[in-house]
């Protein structure tokens, strides 16, 4: 018997970002801003109270008072995968996103395509296995 599918697994992307500034005599080290895509400083963010320093450290790298060489304005991408979730019998809700996903209601556990496991006094029952062995 397989779950009821009431959310397929999608992948949001995600992208900023920054204004780069690095010490010539350290690669990699440096300063690093939010700005929008054009290099416009985010200055919602910065103005933030908690950013104080940031701020001073962004006015410090472009009026040249520190020894920084402008790197360029950076693209930061990165995605994340929400995984399928599923319907118990039971009613509860199963986030599919795992080798074994247990109901935390009934005890029931699913494969990561909403297909419901053997009991798992069966599991390993072939090769000898105890069910902690698979799970």
């Amino acid at each position: 018997m397989s779950i009821e599918i009431i959310r397929e697994s999608r992948v949001e992307e995600f992208e900023d970002f920054s204004l780069s500034f690095e010490y010539p005599d350290s690669p990699g080290a440096g300063f690093s801003f939010p700005c929008d895509k054009d290099g416009n400083p985010d200055w919602d963010h910065l103005y933030d109270p908690r950013y104080a320093p940031a701020l001073e450290n962004l006015d410090k790298c472009l009026r040249g008072e520190y020894d920084v060489v402008f790197k360029g304005i950076h693209r930061n991408a990165w995605s994340y995968r929400h995984p399928r979730v599923g319907r118990c019998h039971c009613g509860e809700e199963v986030t599919l996103d795992q080798f074994t996903n247990t109901c935390y209601i009934c005890g029931a556990d699913y494969n990561s395509a909403g297909q419901e496991l053997a009991p798992r006094e069966q599991w390993g029952e072939e090769t000898g296995e105890h069910w902690s062995d698979c799970y």
